[in-house]
């Protein structure tokens, strides 16, 4: 009598806990052979304001350095201590390679990408990299 207990119990057990997973469900647009949902508008202006928001900060960051690098060759050229001399032109030299890499890490950030990043989500195929930028700042 216990093993048909516990064997009773068992059963009950595994049926809960297949309860709990959800069944397959079908999407409404399913029935319509290659008929598209569209594309959620929170999400394209969502992909509009990251890619605005990152063409700012690629402004900012660029005057920022253009003007360090203009500042340091501007002390240099009119300081006349050897020491201060070097410093403020290597802070001048050194800005440009950073400004260089500025730019083309920014260059993803484009209109051009970013019309291609809406039309990839307008198809449903958002690329990975666009999914890990989205983040929820950009929904609001």
């Amino acid at each position: 009598m216990r093993c048909y207990l516990l064997l009773l119990v068992l059963l009950l057990a595994g049926s809960t806990a297949f309860a709990q997973a959800r069944p397959p469900v079908s999407r409404p647009d399913s029935a319509v052979a290659g008929a598209l949902a569209p594309a959620a508008p929170d999400t394209l202006a969502a992909i509009h304001k990251l890619f605005a928001t990152r063409r700012r900060q690629q402004t900012f960051g660029a005057l920022g350095i253009v003007a360090a690098a203009v500042a340091g060759i501007a002390i240099e050229q009119l300081s006349s201590d050897t020491d201060k001399n070097l410093n403020a032109l290597g802070t001048g030299v050194l800005a440009v390679p950073v400004l260089a890499v500025e730019l083309f890490a920014f260059d993803a950030f484009n209109r051009k990408h970013e019309r291609q990043a809406a039309n990839d989500f307008k198809a449903h195929k958002p690329d990975k990299w666009l999914r890990r930028k989205l983040k929820s700042r950009f929904f609001h």
